[in-house]
């Protein structure tokens, strides 16, 4: 038996290195290296952790940009394997910032548009009367080329001697016209009051159109002698002696019943005896029948700017100083709240409701009635408003001219008014041009009374963004009453007491609009819309490209998260089938600072030869 020494650890009697024994260090060695590489991943992830907790722990901040958070919420930056995003990643997500704000600008516009008057509430803001606006400026003064037209009709009774000797049956008339004028109107005397109400009287000019008239102004014409049967009304009403004096006067003038005067003498003016008559003139030395227009108007209006409340836009609220006039019975008759004729509230008009004008030349509001939907001036689109035709009725077939026949001295057949009181108690009875809608029993006695519903019947054509009427004529006819006093003698004997005689008509229309005034239409008609459908439309594409972006950019960043989770866990999972391979556990040292001393140990050589025996 022999005995064997074993060396010492140490020694220099070392034995050759057996081929197992090279794995056996070998797979030492490796050992050592994994379990040092594992603890210098743990001291590095440590020392991570420690220096963030001595960071908040000395009353520091961990600090990121915005971006990166933004990042780390969307799974895009992982700050412990230290990845940042990519250029791509961060364009995306300022394009998916830009097309949320985009959408929600979008999406507000849309309801805005779709769902509110937000759009044509600001159009029509333009229209508001405000103080110093522009559209107060051109509304006291607008430029000439929106000037109406006034045409002027008189009837002429060219057979009315015969007549009155007897040797006509009937009282032929003639309608001599138009007489054509330019009506140019601006504001004057002009006042702002504090209830967002502006008071003011109109100024009239006139400037004669030869080539749009069918007679000139020198044209002469035998017409009823207005002076005289005015003051044969009046003078009836004198105390007695004052009423026969007067009468003695007016008799040594000799007035004939119908007198001859030119065209432009009949509207525009002339001197007249009568009219001279203190007592009957009040001190006015001329008469024609529309003297009254020309110039300044004696009656002064106001109406509502349409500040407060654009439903109230244009209404009348006084004229001449009051709420309410005083030639009729009632209240309801006596309100003066119609709309000034040449504007409407758009409000008014969207229900195709009923919308009353108020008319000086009647004293009263005239209603217009919705007839259709009408298109003018190459395809723009118009409402059509009419006067009924029982406006002028006796009140046996329209209750509500039962206000107009009280407190007069007489109610007419149906298709005049009776407007005396309007007119300081002259005998004035309006219609429509040639009794248009009147009870025939009206025109009985005349021969070349025609009426014509396209000729003679009002109407308006307003346009409905604006309430402007840009189309229409209103025609209105003015007429006496024949009273058959004593002062009159056998001037009118063998006409009928209360015969109307008509006077003439008047027609107040649109001019022709140049191509400015048409352009200026086309704009407020078709550009305005325009405007208002490109961004319905645009603000619902605009919203639905908008919101698609997102969904993709959402989706795009949802993808880029599951591709980091995958890499993430293919990372790991190689890891753990590599430290598996080492046969060392997944984390088996967790945070443990492991401190491994290799040993170069050889092989005692008893187990050597037992190996080489068993070989």
């Amino acid at each position: 038996m022999h005995n064997s020494v074993m060396p010492r650890v140490g020694s220099s009697h070392e034995m050759a290195p057996n081929p197992e024994d090279l794995t056996i260090t070998n797979n030492h060695n490796q050992l050592h290296h994994v379990v040092l590489q594992n603890h210098s991943n743990n001291k590095s992830k440590s020392n991570t952790l420690n220096s963030q907790r001595n960071a908040i722990a000395n009353g520091g901040e961990l600090k990121l940009t915005i971006l990166q958070m933004i990042f780390e919420a969307l799974g895009l930056r992982n700050q412990a394997q230290n990845r940042e995003p990519t250029s791509k990643d961060i364009g995306t997500l300022i394009m998916l910032g830009f097309m949320f704000l985009l959408f929600v600008i979008s999406v507000t516009g849309f309801f805005v548009m779709w769902f509110t008057e937000f759009y044509n509430n600001t159009m029509l803001e333009n229209l508001i009367l405000a103080k110093d606006s522009e559209t107060v400026k051109t509304w006291l003064n607008p430029p000439s080329k929106y000037d109406t037209l006034l045409k002027a009709h008189i009837f002429h009774y060219p057979n009315i001697e015969d007549y009155l000797a007897g040797r006509a049956d009937k009282i032929k008339i003639e309608d001599l016209g138009p007489l054509t004028y330019q009506e140019h109107t601006v504001k004057d005397e002009v006042s702002f009051n504090d209830n967002n109400t502006v008071t003011f009287r109109d100024h009239k000019s006139y400037k004669f159109l030869p080539e749009k008239s069918s007679i000139r102004e020198d044209h002469m014409v035998l017409v009823p002698n207005i002076p005289l049967l005015t003051a044969a009304v009046h003078v009836k009403r004198f105390p007695m002696f004052e009423r026969l004096s007067v009468a003695w006067i007016i008799k040594q003038y000799r007035e004939p019943l119908f007198k001859n005067l030119t065209a432009g003498e009949l509207l525009w003016g002339y001197e007249d005896k009568i009219i001279k008559l203190k007592s009957l003139g009040m001190g006015k030395r001329r008469f024609g029948l529309l003297m009254s227009r020309n110039g300044t108007s004696v009656d002064s209006v106001q109406l509502n700017t349409g500040e407060s409340d654009i439903n109230q836009y244009g209404i009348i609220t006084q004229f001449n100083g009051m709420p309410q006039l005083g030639f009729w019975e009632g209240d309801e008759c006596n309100r003066v709240d119609g709309s000034e004729p040449t504007m409407f509230s758009p409000n008014l008009l969207q229900n195709r409701d009923t919308v009353n004008v108020f008319l000086q030349v009647l004293c009263r509001k005239v209603p217009l009635h919705f007839e259709k939907e009408e298109i003018i001036f190459n395809d723009i689109d118009v409402l059509r408003y009419r006067t009924p035709l029982d406006v002028f009725s006796h009140p046996s077939e329209n209750k509500a001219n039962e206000c107009y026949c009280k407190n007069v001295d007489i109610c007419l057949p149906s298709g005049v008014i009776n407007a005396t009181r309007c007119y300081n108690d002259a005998p004035i009875f309006p219609s429509f041009p040639h009794f248009f809608s009147g009870d025939p029993i009206l025109y009985k006695d005349f021969d070349g009374i025609q009426p014509n519903a396209e000729l003679h019947q009002t109407y308006a054509d307003i346009h409905p963004r604006f309430g402007v009427p840009i189309s229409g004529a209103s025609r209105v006819q003015i007429n006496i009453m024949l009273d058959k006093t004593p002062l009159l003698e056998n001037k009118a004997n063998r006409l009928r007491n209360s015969t109307i005689l008509p006077l003439m008509w008047i027609e107040i229309t649109s001019g022709e609009y140049s191509e400015d005034v048409l352009h200026d239409i086309y704009f407020s008609t078709f550009g305005l819309d325009a405007i208002q459908l490109a961004l319905k439309y645009g603000t619902l594409l605009i919203s639905v490209t908008s919101f698609s972006l997102i969904v993709a950019g959402v989706y795009y960043f949802n993808s880029r998260r599951e591709e980091h989770l995958q890499h993430h866990l293919q990372h790991s999972k190689s890891a753990a089938e590599l430290e598996a391979l080492n046969g060392v556990p997944v984390g088996g040292f967790g945070n443990m600072i492991v401190q491994v001393q290799h040993i170069d140990m050889p092989v005692p050589l008893a187990i050597n030869h037992q190996r080489q025996a068993s070989a």
